[in-house]
């Protein structure tokens, strides 16, 4: 185990760097991950780096994975014979500014969209934390544990929903602490159609921390689970 946890601790300290040394935007979710990745391969630290790694919905509803999707995780990383998963969620406002291509500069372009459903977003970043305890405990033996992240511009996710809100329990807001048990939508509405509750083994806490990209002011947070 201690091996696990010494891949653990490299594996936060690569990713904390590489979101803080981040200088260029990134387009979207897949941009993160293949970046992040191509950086945690660079780095040495790994013998194996893999992304969009597979597994079938049904050896994870062994385990109670409360989806009817299989899972495909963002990073997977091993030395030896350890294995940690990275999960990582993007949520963004819309950024347009200048760029260059081809030695041509192309004046305001789209680079970051807006993406809205924040209430969904806060869902499925703590479906990652469960998907990653489930993975966990289908392979003790193997995955040591791994991390959910979320890099954003958009301070909605720093601050949480308002009080009342159909998805406090999927509440991100930064502070909140002891985030464990069954998750659940206030009430049922539309936008909880299809999205399960589910319980979370461990117990965890957020805290953001904010860096700059482009001179744009983004916030991340990483949970890890053990």
């Amino acid at each position: 185990m201690a091996e696990g946890s010494a891949l653990t601790a490299v594996l936060t300290e690569d990713i904390v760097s590489f979101i803080e040394h981040q200088d260029e935007l990134m387009f979207n979710e897949r941009d993160f991950q293949m970046q992040l990745a191509v950086s945690l391969r660079a780095s040495g630290h790994y013998d194996d780096v893999d992304v969009e790694y597979f597994l079938p919905n049904s050896v994870a509803t062994s385990r109670g994975y409360e989806w009817e999707s299989d899972l495909r995780l963002d990073v997977v990383v091993r030395k030896y014979d350890s294995y940690a998963v990275v999960e990582l969620k993007y949520p963004t406002r819309r950024i347009t500014t200048d760029i260059k291509r081809f030695d041509t500069l192309l004046p305001g372009v789209e680079i970051v969209k807006n993406h809205g459903a924040q209430d969904i977003v806060s869902y499925n970043f703590w479906k990652d934390v469960r998907r990653i305890e489930i993975i966990k405990a289908l392979f003790p033996d193997k995955v040591v544990g791994g991390f959910a992240v979320m890099l954003t511009n958009e301070p909605y996710y720093t601050r949480g929903p308002r009080a009342g809100s159909i998805c406090d329990s999927f509440s991100t807001g930064d502070g909140r602490k002891d985030i464990h048990g069954v998750l659940d939508w206030t009430r049922r509405t539309a936008t909880s159609k299809g999205l399960p509750p589910f319980f979370l083994d461990g117990h965890y806490s957020i805290e953001w921390h904010a860096t700059e990209i482009e001179n744009h002011k983004f916030y991340y947070t990483l949970i890890e689970i053990k």
